[in-house]
């Protein structure tokens, strides 16, 4: 069974919950609050910014902090705590709950039909739970903590 640290941070699917740009405690969400601290009130700048240096790219600010507000206000505590809120049709957690496996390439059915993952989700996913058991679990981890997770 694998160290509850680990658990906490992967999916049963064996994507990385911390590196999620939903997870309430991941690196991303984290980032986003410091730099909208950092940035402050500069909306109105931009404009100025616009103007003085005559760089039309400041006049997408406004989408840019949009985005910046959706990455700082995601609240997912991870998949094995709750539904996904990204892929709301996802299969595994269900079955991981079912089956009482930590990840799914524990199960002598991986890889399956249960996912409901896309073609390029589903192909991350296999390729995922391979490595994991190839390299095991321990050091399949560490290497997630150094890995952007959308690679």
């Amino acid at each position: 069974m694998a160290d509850e640290q680990i658990k906490a941070a992967l999916a049963p699917c064996g994507l990385s919950c911390e590196k999620c740009f939903a997870h309430v405690d991941g690196d991303i969400r984290r980032a986003s609050l410091e730099l909208k601290e950092k940035l402050g009130n500069f909306e109105a700048y931009a404009r100025r910014f616009e103007t003085m240096l005559g760089d039309s790219i400041f006049k997408n600010y406004p989408d840019f902090k949009e985005m910046l507000d959706y990455f700082a206000s995601e609240n997912c505590k991870g998949c094995r705590s709750e539904e996904c809120k990204l892929f709301k049709d996802c299969g595994v957690r269900k079955c991981h709950q079912e089956k009482q496996l930590d990840f799914c390439y524990q199960c002598d059915e991986f890889p399956c039909s249960r996912t409901h993952f896309d073609e390029s989700l589903y192909h991350v996913w296999v390729t995922l739970n391979e490595k994991i058991r190839k390299t095991g679990i321990e050091q399949y981890y560490e290497k997630t903590k150094i890995r952007p997770r959308y690679v």
